[in-house]
């Protein structure tokens, strides 16, 4: 991994984030009848890794530990940023998809 320049991890980063975008409007807007409710809610944590592990890629030289005693709080901080992700997830676009989530998950 040393060999990986600072330039080319921002660019992987971005394209992730690139990709879990044309992701979402592929199979969400565009493919949204080819396949089942229940592929789409499951298939959806897939742009989502790609867009956390982006942004928190993104967001690495600005978080990132810089001693010892940094640690725990670079630990809460990272926590709290992949909550908040988790819920927008889960309660913003998760209920664009399908607004009966329950009916939806179990195929109804």
């Amino acid at each position: 991994m040393g060999n990986v320049t600072k330039g080319t991890s921002k660019i992987i980063y971005w394209v992730l984030l690139l990709l879990s975008f044309v992701i979402g409007v592929v199979f969400y807007n565009l493919l949204h009848g080819q396949f089942s409710m229940q592929f789409l809610l499951f298939f959806s944590g897939v742009p989502f890794f790609f867009f956390v592990a982006g942004v928190y890629g993104l967001m690495w030289p600005i978080i990132k530990p810089s001693g010892d005693a940094t640690y725990i709080s670079h630990a809460i901080i990272v926590g709290v940023f992949f909550v908040i992700l988790f819920f927008i997830h889960v309660w913003l676009i998760l209920p664009q998809i399908c607004p009966d989530f329950g009916a939806c998950l179990l195929g109804g």
